[in-house]
């Protein structure tokens, strides 16, 4: 009786693992669509943050890999796919962040002149009033 138990669980164990081996293969084979499509969204954010301007090696790297993802997917290369297309995302989010940085810096420069520009008129202001 126990060799039949020992064998009922060793062929259970294979089923398992076959199973197993199975459905990771077939995970595996699932096409990347919505990575992709969350890169192509990524990019647009990135464009419409001015990434253009301030980020566009890292725009341009995003666009380039986001159509290679989409050359992988055709060709059914699908883990190829899901890496470029999650490169492309962060390489988009990297020229937004880039962008909206320098954007804040920007400002941050104009609001520091209108402050001197102040500072100076009220400098000249004290000066007449003498």
């Amino acid at each position: 009786m126990m060799e039949k138990e020992a064998t009922v669980r060793a062929v259970l164990s294979v089923l398992v693992a076959v199973t197993i081996l199975l459905m990771v293969g077939c995970a595996a084979k699932v096409a990347p669509i919505e990575d992709i499509s969350n890169a192509q969204m990524a990019i647009k954010e990135a464009e419409e943050s001015k990434a253009a301007v301030y980020a566009p090696l890292e725009l341009k790297l995003a666009t380039d890999k986001l159509s290679q993802a989409r050359t992988a997917l055709q060709e059914e290369r699908y883990e190829e796919a899901l890496r470029l297309a999650n490169e492309a995302q962060l390489d988009a989010k990297l020229a937004e962040a880039k962008s909206r940085s320098e954007e804040a810096r920007k400002i941050t420069q104009e609001l520091r002149d209108s402050i001197e520009t102040l500072r100076q008129e009220i400098e000249r202001s004290e000066q007449r009033g003498k």
